[in-house]
């Protein structure tokens, strides 16, 4: 398994093949304002802190990592369903931690798979807010995050 980011130059051949990750094996949980938020995203224009991963095995695409202005515009994470409790999601996290120094994102109380991904990484739950399905949503901050950051955001 190998997580490797996405540069600037191969996103746009690759983005349908990320786009089809994303909807085939999201679940339904990556809402339709991320994947247009994705759709137009260039990340040669992006604000610090944007990212874009991959994880491989033997040249087959099975997870996916996306964030936006360390999370505070947009992140979400997918994994295809063969490859789920075997540590991508883990290792796509730490990556993302190591490119970044911080990261944050938002979760629904009820994606139990998100909410322990984000506890085994060591993540911190620090606000409960509305989301954007209207669901009680949890922010998460891990590395170098600060409370005030997501207040920072809103207007």
């Amino acid at each position: 398994m190998k997580v490797r980011r996405i540069s600037a130059s191969e996103f746009h051949r690759v983005r349908p093949i990320l786009l089809h990750l994303i909807k085939q094996f999201g679940d339904g949980r990556i809402t339709a304002r991320a994947i247009r938020w994705f759709n137009k995203l260039h990340l040669n224009s992006a604000k610090a802190g944007t990212l874009v991963a991959i994880c491989m095995e033997k040249r087959k695409l099975i997870g996916l990592i996306v964030i936006g202005n360390y999370g505070l515009e947009e992140s979400f994470i997918v994994v295809h369903t063969n490859h789920r409790k075997q540590g991508v999601g883990e290792a796509l996290v730490q990556f993302a931690l190591q490119q970044l120094s911080k990261l944050y994102t938002r979760v629904a109380h009820d994606n139990i798979p998100s909410l322990k991904l984000c506890f085994s990484c060591n993540l911190v739950a620090f606000h409960l807010i509305k989301g954007p399905t209207g669901k009680p949503t949890l922010w998460f901050g891990g590395g170098n995050w600060q409370t005030q950051d997501i207040f920072n955001i809103r207007s």
